[in-house]
């Protein structure tokens, strides 16, 4: 047997060799000491929900729409109390109280009013806890992908030094071209420019991703495997119920409310009062007075219809602001499905007729290298092939997950997944 034939043999037992290991292997290239289980992932969610400034923020302002609702339920006037001295030909001496009355029902309107602010607020927690934490999970998708690319790089890096290591040893030995040897320089030069933007792409994903989650952390969690989509082919969600369609009906009703109570604004109250005194001569006789006040204001030179206007003109917008989100949502329910389910068709495909054992491939091409079977510049070209679909894959499976965490976000069902996982 020669040494092209001896070379040819060996190829193949080492092709068949990697052939039967898990093809999971290769498609996962993150060390077992950097992943983490799915719990983990649900514990830093709950934890970025719980502390977040941007949920402690919306969960203050929803505090104060309480506390301004309380007090738009109290009664809208505070009696006042009166005291009069008179010193001249007779002294009168009075106290009094007097009260404005809500007569058009102004109460009544404020604390309705008051109402809307309070269920339209509890809608914005109840969005910014979802957008939170959809954002939350969709950069942890892209730094998982670029933690992996740049894994990928590394590895790259590795084979080309060790190719510029053989061909230097090949060239010494006459075995090896003045060009094969530049080429494998190349390559490695190639590798490692790839690697720093790789590193540089890593950065940039962790800075965004500390960014949202409002923390900083050393180590981030890792989702583990794929999305499998069973809660999205059974969910019966209504549109109704998602957090920016109440927050829109919300705000609806609020301006609708602030209609009745700006016309109950304009409508003056008029105010009763009561007062008692004593007047006394300079004979020394004395007579006790009993006085009622009524004053009604004049609503004349400025009727305030103007307000009830503008009141009807800002419900009519929110009115219209209503039925677009209904058409926003219902619009990115649909596309976000299709974005998932077509990215889960391509990898399912991936998995069944593209996903090789790409690190068995290259160690068959070094074989075939080394036999002389290959040349350096097709060498490169069949490993750099490898290593774009590895890197294919990668994105592959970041795009089917931020598909995933994207519908999820449209459906507002990110809770429920995290609490089906744990």
């Amino acid at each position: 047997m020669n040494f092209k034939s001896k070379a040819l043999f060996c190829a193949l037992w080492v092709w068949i060799a990697f052939m039967a290991t898990p093809m999971a292997q290769s498609q996962d290239s993150t060390p077992i000491s950097q992943q983490s289980s799915r719990p983990l992932v649900v514990e830093f969610a709950k934890d970025i929900l719980a502390n977040h400034p941007g949920i402690t923020a919306a969960q203050a302002e929803l505090n104060a729409a309480k506390a301004r609702a309380k007090g738009a339920g109290r009664a809208l006037y505070n009696p006042e109390i009166e005291a009069g001295y008179e010193n001249a030909d007779s002294t009168t001496k009075s106290v009094g109280v007097s009260q404005t009355l809500d007569m058009s029902g102004k109460r009544k309107a404020r604390a309705a009013t008051g109402l809307a602010d309070v269920m339209a607020a509890r809608a914005t927690l109840a969005l910014v806890r979802k957008s939170l934490l959809a954002n939350v999970l969709e950069a942890l998708a892209t730094h998982q992908s670029t933690f992996e690319q740049l894994q990928l790089t590394a590895s790259k890096v590795r084979l080309a030094r060790d190719f510029l290591t053989l061909s230097q040893t090949r060239k010494t030995a006459g075995d090896l071209s003045e060009s094969e040897l530049l080429t494998a320089r190349l390559a490695l030069s190639q590798a490692m420019a790839e690697q720093s933007r790789a590193k540089g792409d890593l950065s940039r994903a962790r800075e965004r991703l500390a960014a949202i989650a409002g923390m900083p952390r050393e180590v981030w969690p890792f989702m583990v495997g794929t999305p499998q989509g069973a809660m999205l082919r059974s969910w019966s969600g209504e549109l109704a119920q998602l957090p920016e369609i109440r927050l829109v009906r919300a705000q609806s009703d609020s301006f609708r409310t602030r209609i009745l109570l700006a016309d109950k604004m304009r409508k003056a109250d008029p105010t009763l009062g009561l007062s008692l005194g004593q007047e006394s001569n300079g004979l020394g006789g004395k007579a006790t007075l009993f006085g009622i006040r009524l004053s009604i204001p004049l609503q004349i030179r400025n009727t305030y219809s103007e307000s009830v206007t503008a009141a009807r003109a800002e419900a009519a917008g929110a009115e219209a602001n209503a039925r677009k989100m209904h058409q926003r949502v219902e619009a990115r329910l649909n596309a976000t499905t299709e974005r998932y389910l077509t990215s889960a068709s391509a990898w399912q495909a991936w998995q069944d007729g593209g996903a090789a054992d790409l690190d068995a491939q290259r160690a068959l091409l070094k074989t075939l290298w080394e036999a002389g079977e290959l040349n350096a510049v097709s060498y490169l070209i069949q490993l750099n092939q490898t290593f774009d679909a590895q890197a294919a894959a990668i994105d592959l499976k970041g795009a089917l997950w931020r598909s995933w965490f994207e519908w999820l976000d449209a459906s507002n069902s990110a809770i429920s997944w995290l609490e089906a996982i744990q």
